[in-house]
């Protein structure tokens, strides 16, 4: 059976979700569309590019966070760098290593930019810091005069992950080269964004499932 299925924000506890997937999977439950905002687009797009629940927990089980932290940003050995570095860049590390790592998996899928989905499969929220708008990937990319369909599914991720302070924001240009705005965390404007399938009064095309991490344990 397919659903649509959205994937909140939570950090390192996005690796939860491998679990409810494979739930999911087992069940016969197959995925159409997706979405996700901050470490839930990580998921959102893996899944997206044709990945299983098992491929996914195999790469996160080989994972070594520091992998994916800049080494040059992170090297230095007085504070006062760091913060010079934090008030400058507004981020103690660049992001590039996250993004060249989501780069890789997604290739090796064959999937580079939204050209490489079908429409509409997959959707990443943003935040729009310069503005104070939240923005909804692809679709939302027209508004900045750039071509949805060749922008990086990898780079989209990227910007939905940068947690303010940590990773550096990612400044959007448009197709002129002409800087933007600023693009932060996905999480601090949606960060479990189920109105993405939501239709209101009409029934959603198939039935759509959201998948929220919580600190809640059962008693």
């Amino acid at each position: 059976m397919w659903i649509d299925v959205v994937f909140s924000g939570g950090g390192v506890k996005a690796f939860a979700f491998v679990g409810a997937i494979e739930v999911l999977e087992k069940a016969g439950y197959r995925f159409k569309r997706l979405a996700g905002t901050s470490a839930g687009a990580i998921v959102a797009a893996l899944l997206a590019a044709g990945y299983t629940s098992s491929e996914i927990r195999k790469h996160m089980e080989a994972l070594e966070p520091a992998l994916l932290l800049d080494r040059k940003a992170a090297g230095f050995r007085f504070p006062f760098f760091r913060w010079l570095r934090l008030y400058l860049r507004m981020g103690l590390f660049s992001g590039n290593a996250f993004e060249k790592w989501m780069k890789e998996l997604l290739q090796a899928k064959g999937v580079e930019t939204f050209a490489d989905l079908p429409p509409g499969t997959l959707r990443i929220i943003v935040s729009d810091i310069s503005r104070g708008e939240m923005v909804v990937l692809p679709e939302n990319l027209d508004h900045y005069g750039i071509d949805q369909k060749n922008f990086s599914v990898a780079r989209a991720v990227r910007m939905s992950c940068s947690l303010p302070f940590f990773f550096e924001p990612i400044a959007l240009y448009n197709q002129k080269g002409e800087k933007k705005n600023l693009m932060i965390d996905g999480g601090i404007l949606s960060n479990f964004p189920l109105w993405l399938f939501d239709n209101g009064d009409d029934l959603p095309e198939r039935p759509f499932l959201g998948l929220q991490l919580s600190n809640k344990e059962k008693s």
